[in-house]
């Protein structure tokens, strides 16, 4: 079992000002304070890849990761992988990993929602009941997981859902695959199984933004993000996937660039779906080129789209659809 610290709550420790530092405690130190269940017999090798708030990871972060776990799933004698992270970005990396690795070994992202040294901390209960799923039969074949307040959830369909509390994830139309009860790790559903990107080595996540549509937003928005030098964009829409009408004067001209445009539901759950007929809705941005994406979040089809552009220079709308459906 390998265990990969990122950093995050989970590594945090005071500093001089009464806050978190955030990423400031190495792997070993927090592996030192993490008790197995009574039995567990687990090696763990533990390595710190980086320090920082998971607000700071980047792209290139992303594929380092990548390629550690590319690394670590070529050994027989990897059972599974952990990686601890912040909370903030923790389901977009969970995210990557699942639609860019094989199934196998069991990835699994864990964190915590209080720091190491708060009183009830998170922290080392999380790791423990991370560490058992990934080396536990029965996630055997699921893809990448968050496992977070003894619950286990798809990447895919994972969601942070409160800023502070320990059952700070959820996935809000799923539900948790399984749980995890110290030494014992139940999984009730399997997540459906995509194929995975394969990525070249070398590849570089080209960057893709995100435009949230509300009442009367700006299309400038849009014109600036591809000026600036957006390769892909990604719209978190209105309702079933809309936005304000003056957004039809931009986009086309951005399609007609080869430049791809996706959008999703703003909504915490439902997906978009072409059930209006005015402009800015969805039947319209699809004629304007638009690739509808449904059950999924701004974030997570921000980062389908990006591998996608960084494995494949042609048509990425059917390939996104297939990946997304």
């Amino acid at each position: 079992m390998v265990v990969l610290t990122t950093g995050g709550t989970i590594a945090s420790s005071p500093d001089d000002s009464g806050r978190n530092r955030s990423g400031a405690l190495q792997g070993d130190v927090l592996m030192s304070r993490v008790s197995l269940p009574e039995g567990a017999a687990i090696d763990v090798e533990v390595r710190s890849l980086l320090q920082k708030p998971s607000n700071a990871i980047t792209r290139d972060d992303l594929m380092r990761l990548r390629q550690e776990c590319q690394a670590l799933a070529e050994s027989s004698e990897v059972a599974g992988i952990v990686i601890t992270h912040g909370t903030d970005t923790l389901e977009e990396t969970a995210y990557f990993l699942d639609i860019t690795l094989p199934a196998s070994p069991t990835i699994v992202l864990t964190g915590s929602q209080r720091a190491p040294h708060e009183p009830g901390t998170d922290a080392f209960r999380n790791i423990a009941d991370a560490v058992m799923v990934a080396a536990s039969e029965e996630a055997r074949g699921l893809g990448t997981l968050v496992v977070f307040n003894q619950s286990i959830f798809s990447a895919r369909q994972v969601r942070k859902v409160s800023s502070f509390q320990v059952n700070g994830f959820a996935a809000p139309e799923a539900g948790p695959l399984g749980y995890v009860d110290g030494a014992r790790v139940s999984v009730a559903m399997r997540p459906a199984r995509v194929e995975r990107l394969g990525l070249p080595a070398d590849a570089a996540l080209p960057r893709v933004d995100i435009l949230p549509a509300y009442l009367d937003a700006s299309p400038a928005l849009l014109e600036a993000a591809v000026a600036g030098g957006a390769a892909g964009l990604v719209i978190d829409g209105l309702g079933r996937g809309h936005v304000p009408p003056d957004w039809l004067d931009v986009i086309p001209r951005i399609t007609a660039q080869g430049i791809p445009v996706a959008i999703v539901s703003s909504c915490p759950s439902g997906p978009v779906h072409a059930s209006y007929e005015f402009m800015g809705s969805l039947a319209s941005l699809e004629a304007a080129g638009v690739i509808a994406v449904p059950d999924l979040s701004a974030r997570k089809a921000r980062l389908a789209l990006s591998a996608l552009l960084a494995s494949t220079k042609g048509e990425v709308a059917a390939p996104l659809r297939t990946l997304t459906a």
